[in-house]
């Protein structure tokens, strides 16, 4: 009992050994806690950014890989009624910036899913198959002609049902079931950190972000084989620009990284 009763608290070194074991304990499990933090942020900005390249590189393939699009043949081949709006020479350019200075990218192609002549009413007016699949056209809107031999730019004056009116008169008559598409212009550059896609010459709108710096390269056949020479930034005839090489910088907080892909022009290779 004499013992017993001399326990009656803990003595100060009991006590500072208590805190300091329990400050090290809390010490631990912060340290556990802001690691594991720091690892999500860290796999969480990592997804981002692969999430971003992936879908800019998409983006850009997908539009820069129809750039001059007739529905068939190669540009080069054809003969561009309308050149001021659709040949060789336009449907692809670009502007090369500083190191720093993302580049910007413009092309012009027919819509991925035309229409079909059904047959030429009039001089200033065509009869489609089904020109709902065009969607709705209003006074204004262009649209590309081709039977795969001939290209044709034409704007619209008015529809009526599967039949359209122009506002000039075609230059040659085109036989059923030659090519009918919209004519898109479709440009894309980097502001603010974010990839905007414009078409048509409206706001461009964001589709991807994270975009610190776009670098654009052009594959050049100088020879005449329709396959890449050499690239350079600035191409001197931009109807020899036969791929485009796309080099990314993406980045968010601590992540930044590089993706790189090279697009044949669909209508220009072999």
């Amino acid at each position: 009992m004499p013992a017993l009763a001399r326990q009656r608290g803990l003595s100060l070194i009991e006590l500072m050994i208590s805190i300091t074991l329990g400050l090290l304990v809390i010490l631990a499990v912060t340290y556990v806690f802001a690691a594991s933090r720091a690892s999500y942020r860290h796999q969480e900005a990592l997804s981002n950014v692969q999430e971003s390249g992936r879908m800019a590189l998409e983006l850009l393939t997908r539009d820069i890989r129809m750039a001059g699009h007739p529905g068939c043949g190669n540009l080069a081949f054809l003969d561009h009624r309308t050149p001021a709006e659709f040949s060789n020479a336009m449907v692809l350019s670009g502007v090369a910036n500083a190191a720093a200075v993302p580049d910007s990218i413009s092309l012009t192609r027919g819509s991925a899913h035309p229409a079909r002549l059904s047959a030429i009413a009039a001089a200033n007016q065509i009869e489609l198959v089904d020109a709902a699949v065009l969607g709705n056209l209003v006074a204004g809107d262009r649209l590309l002609l081709t039977d795969c031999a001939f290209t044709e730019v034409v704007q619209v004056s008015a529809r009526l049902g599967n039949r359209v009116t122009t506002v000039a008169p075609l230059t040659r008559q085109y036989g059923p079931g030659s090519f009918v598409m919209r004519l898109e212009r479709v440009a894309y550059s980097v502001a603010g950190n974010e990839l905007r896609r414009s078409v048509d010459g409206a706001p461009g709108q964001a589709v991807a972000g994270n975009i610190a710096n776009m670098k654009l390269f052009y594959g050049i056949d100088s020879s005449g084989d329709r396959s890449v020479d050499s690239y350079v930034a600035n191409p001197a005839n931009w109807a020899e620009v036969v791929a485009v090489r796309i080099n990314l910088s993406v980045t968010e907080r601590d992540v930044t990284l590089p993706f790189s892909t090279t697009v044949a022009l669909r209508n220009r290779v072999p």
